[in-house]
């Protein structure tokens, strides 16, 4: 039995507000703490349910804050980030199981804590019409390999989405409840802690029963920005289509085109 945890730092509990996010930020490094803490309980529990290989993907912006001494000694970790730029990358066939901990609500939420969509020039990720986040869209990743959404963690806010964007009875841990952007009433750390050591043992054991995240394909892709202005190279990525002033669409066979679409597009409107 083998676990891919994807591990994200807005949705810990304890996080709340931009000197929680990056490196020389006075609230950063405590919240490195309390993301490796919550990730080693996963593991802890993963292992308890029966898990035989652990691999955690650091998701959070450089992809380096969690160090590998203070990581759960059972576990690898991926550091920094590939040629897909997925929250995922590194998932494939031999894993059973996907954790996404410290995950956060899609942009445009209100109330949802640090509430984003990759980064702050995304205002509006779409497939096929219906709008997904960072967790659903990491999901339907696994799920091009067969791995079914077992775990996830974050706000309240968080876990609504994804009951909304992909069906199935995984586990989930509310760290915390979304107030504002920049606001959320924390849970009791170390009982959150606990439960998602809990719930982790629980998805290993029933984690043969859930079913992969696979959003119909081909399918339809729309990105919306949050900046119009300077988006004309875009318009030069072969097969995509600008259907406003700030959006761009384009048709994808299967998941992993759509991710190299999204990152390149990505790429291009943030320069």
């Amino acid at each position: 039995m083998n676990v891919f945890i994807s591990a994200d730092i807005e949705g810990i509990d304890g996080v709340m507000s931009g000197i929680h996010q990056e490196a020389g930020q006075p609230g950063y490094a405590l919240a490195c703490a309390w993301m490796t803490q919550e990730v080693n309980a996963a593991v802890e529990g993963a292992l308890e349910g029966g898990a035989r290989r652990v691999v955690v993907k650091d998701s959070h912006n450089t992809g380096t804050n969690i160090e590998l001494d203070k990581l759960h000694p059972a576990a690898e970790l991926i550091s920094g980030w590939g040629p897909l730029n997925s929250m995922v990358e590194g998932i494939d066939e031999t894993f059973d199981a996907l954790f996404l901990i410290g995950y956060h609500a899609r942009a445009g939420t209100t109330d949802g804590t640090l509430a984003h969509t990759w980064s702050s020039h995304v205002l509006d990720l779409r497939i096929n019409g219906q709008t997904i986040g960072e967790a659903g869209w990491a999901a339907a990743f696994a799920g091009h390999f067969g791995v079914p959404l077992a775990l996830v963690t974050g706000d309240d806010k968080l876990v609504a989405q994804v009951r909304q964007e992909v069906p199935g009875e995984y586990e989930h841990v509310i760290a915390k409840y979304g107030m504002a952007p920049r606001a959320a009433r924390m849970r009791p750390i170390l009982v959150v802690r606990d439960e998602i050591r809990q719930a982790a043992a629980r998805a290993v054991a029933k984690c043969k029963s859930l079913r992969p995240f696979r959003p119909p394909m081909p399918a339809t892709l729309s990105i919306r920005f949050r900046h119009w202005e300077g988006l004309h190279a875009c318009e030069a990525v072969p097969n995509v289509r600008r259907t406003a002033v700030d959006t761009f669409e384009a048709r994808i066979s299967d998941v992993l085109e759509g991710q190299n679409c999204f990152a390149t597009l990505h790429r291009l409107a943030r320069t």
